[in-house]
C-alpha cells in the first residue's frame, strides 16, 4: 500500500479554488451530475465524490439528501471542503492509490480532476480503485478535458485583481507529450500580499484510449458526451463527460430504504 500522498503545492492554492472555481464549476457541473447520475440511483444513496477540491458538489449532494464521502489529496482542499459540507465525510487520500472499506451506488470526479493523472498506467490504477469501490451496477461519471481545450490556452495569461487578492495564470502547452503546464501567481492581502507562485501540470487523452482503459478496468455500458456541443445545460469548451458501469454479478450489498475573463479562459482546473 503506498503512503497517502499530500498535495502541498495545492494546499497554497485552496484558498483562490474555493473563491474563485468552486461554485462556478459546481454550477457548470451539477446539472450533469443529476440527470445522468442522480436519477439512476436510490434516494439517499452512497456516493463517493473522487477528487473533492473544495466540496461544493459534496454540499448539493448532502443537501439532496445522499450519504457522501469525499477525498483529495491536499489537506487544505479538505479543510475548505468540511467547512463547506459539514454533512459530508472527507477523507485526505491520493486517488491512485485509495482504499475504502465501504462500497458506493455511484463514483463522481469533476472539474477535470482526473486530467491532473499525469500518465496512463497511474489513470488506470485511478479505474482500479473506482472499481473496487462500486457495488455492482454502480455507476462512475466524470469529466475530462480534450486537447483542443489546451490548445486554446496555449500561450496564454489570464487572472483577477481585486482589492484583496490577486492572481494570474499562464498556460503553456507541450504538443509532442500532450502536457499542460499552469504557472500560477497569488497574493492575498490576509497574507500581508506575499507572493506564493505555483506550477500545475494537466495531461491529455483520446477519448478512445480513456475508454478502452475503462473497459480493461472491467467498466462497461461506456457513454460519452460532448460537453462543448452535446450538453445544453453546460458551459461551452473542449470536454468529454465518460458515463460507466460496474456490471451487477451479485445482489447489491448496499440497501437504501425508498421513501470574469478567467471564466472564460480557464473554465475548471
Amino acid at each position: 500500500m503506498h503512503a497517502v500522498a499530500r498535495y502541498t503545492d495545492y494546499d497554497d492554492f485552496a484558498w483562490f479554488y474555493n473563491q474563485y472555481w468552486g461554485t462556478r464549476c459546481c454550477e457548470q457541473i451539477f446539472p450533469i451530475v443529476e440527470q445522468m447520475v442522480l436519477s439512476a440511483i436510490p434516494p439517499r444513496a452512497h456516493i463517493l465524490d473522487l477528487c473533492c477540491g473544495t466540496g461544493q458538489v459534496a454540499r448539493e449532494l448532502v443537501d439532496r439528501g445522499y450519504k457522501v464521502t469525499g477525498i483529495d489529496g491536499s489537506a487544505e482542499m479538505i479543510r475548505y471542503a468540511r467547512m463547506n459540507a459539514p454533512g459530508a465525510r472527507f477523507i485526505v487520500a491520493d486517488a491512485r492509490w485509495f482504499t475504502l472499506p465501504e462500497q458506493y451506488h455511484a463514483v463522481i470526479c469533476t472539474s477535470d480532476s482526473l486530467n491532473h493523472i499525469l500518465n496512463l498506467s497511474e489513470l488506470r490504477s485511478v479505474f482500479d480503485n473506482v472499481y473496487q469501490v462500486l457495488d455492482g451496477g454502480g455507476l462512475f461519471f466524470f469529466d475530462m478535458n480534450r486537447e483542443e481545450a489546451y490548445k486554446m490556452r496555449d500561450g496564454t495569461t489570464a487572472g483577477v485583481v481585486h482589492p484583496d487578492d490577486v492572481f494570474f495564470i499562464r498556460a503553456e502547452y507541450n504538443q509532442p507529450e500532450a502536457l499542460t503546464k499552469f504557472e500560477i501567481t497569488t497574493f492575498r492581502k490576509a497574507m500581508q500580499w506575499k507572493r506564493a507562485d505555483l506550477t500545475l501540470y494537466q495531461k491529455c487523452y483520446p477519448d478512445n484510449v480513456i475508454k478502452r482503459t475503462l473497459k480493461e478496468a472491467g467498466f462497461r455500458s461506456i457513454r460519452t458526451f460532448d460537453m462543448e456541443h452535446g450538453l445544453s445545460c453546460c458551459v461551452r469548451f473542449p470536454a468529454t463527460v465518460f458515463l460507466s458501469k460496474k456490471p451487477k454479478r451479485h445482489r447489491s450489498a448496499l440497501s437504501v430504504s425508498r421513501p470574469g475573463a478567467l471564466v472564460a479562459m480557464y473554465p475548471c482546473m
